[in-house]
């Protein structure tokens, strides 16, 4: 098979090629004007999928891509290439950088003691955000607030110690609502969420799910809607550079995608602030290396909201979105693999 056949013959298929990256997608979540532009991609992922690597590293130098890493980061990285060629040409993305323009990275940082009941109330007493310029590559500006605890007023030595932040600075520190207000005015100021499309990128659930969905309950404010939906950074960072077989075995913690990158965690861990920079830097790394970043997680409403401790159940769910995902099928819903066999699909991406 030339270079040439792999990029622009696609032959018919009679299964869907499935590229599963952390779940399944609900397949009647796919408009029906796209369903081609999917099987097409279908169609590409499985050639990229038989490509050696002398093919790829072909293929990527001619479409100027960054040819470094393992046969399985270098077939994602392309598979992402035309994935965004197919976004954009469906006018679903606008550009070539990301489906979305900015990232804000929170990391926030909680009361504690070095062995939490299972009913501790944790209280926000830290919350930074770093931007992410998604096209440029870079860190543009950060945000930090520390938060004054109202349940547990005093920090323990356990917390004091981890998080490097004094009881000074809590009793000077102002209420989590005006807190949060002075972070939606940052926003603004940025014209994100107007003007601009981002995304909150989090390592892991627990910063929305757990620490901000609790304390807006216990300080009964409304749940922003800037964080109904988000990134968990650690999903993205398994599914790019780990095959199915093995993704959820792998070790994903902050120094650990550190460590796999090669870097160095710049700052003090526990930090919010610090933990949040060196979060984006593993974003944009994943940039750089062509993986496509989209939300993967989102909050649910609890029948009986009380999501303050260690064992309460957390309310998020995955986030089934088709456009970052590609198309993939289920057991029992046939209708879109028999729906798509009868598509004409003789055009290229």
């Amino acid at each position: 098979m030339s270079d040439k056949d792999s990029e622009l013959n696609m032959d018919n298929i009679s299964h869907v090629d499935t590229d599963s990256e952390e779940f399944d997608c609900d397949n009647r979540r796919i408009p029906l004007e796209h369903l081609p532009m999917f099987q097409r991609l279908a169609s590409v992922n499985g050639k990229i999928n038989r490509m050696k690597r002398r093919q790829l590293i072909n293929i990527m130098n001619n479409k100027k891509l960054n040819t470094d890493g393992e046969i399985d980061v270098l077939r994602k990285r392309l598979k992402n290439h035309y994935r965004m060629q197919a976004l954009i040409k469906a006018k679903i993305c606008e550009s070539e950088a990301t489906y979305f323009p900015y990232f804000v990275v929170i990391d926030i940082e909680a009361t504690c003691t070095e062995n939490n009941p299972s009913d501790y109330k944790f209280e926000i007493i830290e919350f930074p955000a770093v931007l992410v310029d998604a096209k440029k590559r870079k860190i543009i500006d950060h945000f930090q607030a520390y938060v004054k605890p109202t349940i547990n007023p005093k920090l323990s030595e356990f917390c004091i110690k981890l998080t490097g932040i004094t009881q000074d600075q809590i009793d000077k520190a102002d209420s989590f609502e005006l807190c949060l207000k002075r972070f939606t005015k940052w926003l603004e100021e940025h014209e994100l969420g107007t003007k601009h499309r981002f995304s909150i990128v989090t390592d892991g659930p627990f910063d929305m799910a757990r620490f901000l969905y609790g304390q807006c309950l216990m300080s009964e404010i409304p749940y922003p809607k800037f964080a109904t939906k988000w990134i968990n950074i650690r999903k993205v960072f398994r599914s790019f550079y780990f095959t199915k077989q093995v993704k959820h075995s792998v070790l994903c913690n902050l120094n650990a995608m550190l460590t796999f990158l090669d870097m160095q965690f710049e700052g003090n861990p526990h930090s919010g602030l610090d933990d949040s920079f060196n979060i984006a830097r593993i974003c944009i790394r994943l940039l750089e290396d062509g993986a496509f970043i989209d939300q993967n997680e989102r909050i649910i409403s609890l029948k009986t909201p009380s999501p303050y401790g260690k064992d309460d159940p957390l309310p998020v769910r995955p986030v089934h979105n088709i456009f970052c995902d590609g198309m993939h099928s289920h057991s029992n819903n046939r209708w879109l693999v028999t729906r798509l066999k009868t598509l004409d699909l003789n055009d290229g991406i």
